[in-house]
């Protein structure tokens, strides 16, 4: 059940796994991936007082740890459906939020983000069928004038996309599945033309005030959380650093949409890779951010203990994906500061902390 406290040096996204989003706190974003066998495993870090990651049977944590009736559900729909990436994770999460299980205002914004989703998806699709008509010289008003959802609209695209498909040498019916298989990949990280940026794009942007924020706190607290807060910081510019030269490259190859579709084995291969190394990328900042938001309407004394249970938490790099050693930054911000870097209470009493399951109830409200 049980296989120890391991050093946890990850060397890639998925050996790190995925964060899940529980709200046991014990479990709160303990992070899940596929171990021995191909069978799912979860690691939790900093057990009581020790300094290692344990490794626990995915199947054996509900005979571990008390969870919550949300967390259990969570659990067997990760089970039932294999959920092993983000965007996976992310669905399940959704779904168990969706139920009510973990309060009427995640509930709320479960609903909210799935509508989003799909509302960015719609627009997605759009927005790449006006770069394809216009990357072969067909744009059209008369179409734009009646809207894609009219009868008249859906007319004049379909006769604009033939003659598109026509100039690029495809099929129609070959040029629509492209397009639904590009606006699947590119809909969550979001175009750089849209109105509204994607899920992705907008962690990203969280990530850089979170960053700012925890700069500005570390120089202005005198606190003994000042140096982890620095560190979170510094963990954050490295994550944004990466991020940005990866959107950078993603979004350069999605404009031009003419040669991609031409090029489409090679290409799309790529932009799909970046889509979900984006994904890997920002997995378990959502709830960083969000928790630090909450914290900004408390006192210095409060904001402290979040910077402490964030460190925990922090989405430390893989290895492959950088050549900082992040792990061994952490140590020694952890033995330094051991009084402050909080442990978890001892796991084995299976007493539910009321007042940290309500907190976490709150970041999934703004995070879903």
């Amino acid at each position: 059940m049980l296989k120890g406290a391991i050093e946890y040096a990850p060397s890639t996204f998925e050996e790190r796994g995925a964060a899940v989003a529980f709200t046991t706190p014990l479990l709160s974003q303990t992070r899940v991936r596929r171990g021995e066998r191909s069978k799912l495993e979860v690691l939790i870090p900093s057990l009581s007082e020790g300094m290692g990651t344990y490794v626990v049977a995915w199947k054996s944590v509900p005979e571990m740890v008390s969870m919550t009736m949300h967390d259990r559900y969570l659990h067997d729909l990760i089970v039932k459906e294999e959920a092993c990436s983000p965007q996976e994770i992310r669905r399940a999460t959704l779904k168990a939020a969706r139920r009510g299980l973990a309060g009427p205002q995640a509930a709320q914004a479960a609903r909210r983000a799935l509508e989003e989703d799909e509302e960015q998806g719609t627009l997605t699709h759009y927005l790449l069928l006006l770069a394809i008509l216009k990357a072969v010289g067909l744009e059209s008003p008369e179409m734009l004038k009646a809207g894609i959802g009219t009868e008249e609209g859906q007319r004049l695209t379909r006769q604009l996309m033939a003659r598109a498909a026509d100039s690029l040498k495809l099929e129609a019916n070959l040029l629509y599945a492209r397009l639904a298989e590009i606006a699947a990949a590119v809909a969550p990280v979001g175009l750089a033309q849209s109105p509204k940026p994607g899920r992705l794009l907008r962690g990203m942007q969280e990530l850089k005030a979170f960053r700012q924020s925890m700069t500005n706190w570390s120089n202005e607290a005198p606190s003994d959380a000042a140096p982890v807060a620095a560190f979170c910081a510094d963990v954050a510019q490295h994550t944004i650093g990466i991020g940005e030269k990866l959107l950078t490259d993603f979004q350069r190859r999605v404009d031009a949409i003419g040669p991609l579709m031409r090029a489409w084995e090679t290409e799309f291969v790529v932009i799909r890779s970046h889509a979900q190394r984006m994904a890997w990328l920002l997995d378990g900042w959502s709830h960083v951010t969000a928790a630090w938001d909450v914290a900004q309407t408390e006192d210095r004394h409060q904001q402290a203990a979040t910077i402490n249970d964030l460190f925990r938490i922090i989405p430390l790099l893989p290895k492959k994906e950088s050549r900082q050693d992040m792990l061994g930054a952490a140590k020694r911000i952890k033995s330094v500061h051991r009084r402050s870097v909080r442990m978890l209470e001892d796991w084995r009493t299976g007493e539910m902390d009321v007042d940290s399951i309500r907190r976490i109830e709150l970041v999934k409200a703004r995070a879903p």
